[in-house]
């Protein structure tokens, strides 16, 4: 279970939301008359959630992981 949840974070910080982000940006067209700085605001790119701070919220997870399946494998064999 806490690899689909993990995998479902995953999925949705690094293909969700940035799908979802360059899909509702406004086209080249609208912002012609723009001030710049709306423009350096409105296209910069999406900075994962779960990069921040060094990534160690994937580091986090994959001690978690590598713990329950080492658990999983060593309660199986005895």
């Amino acid at each position: 279970m806490m690899a689909v949840v993990y995998a479902v974070i995953c999925l949705f910080d690094f293909v969700v939301v940035p799908a979802w982000i360059g899909i509702m940006r406004p086209g080249i067209e609208v912002l012609q008359s723009v001030d710049p700085q709306i423009l350096e605001i409105v296209y910069t790119q999406h900075m994962p959630f779960t990069l921040q701070g060094g990534g160690l919220f994937h580091l986090a997870f994959g001690a978690l992981l590598t713990g329950s399946a080492i658990n999983r494998v060593s309660s199986k064999t005895s």
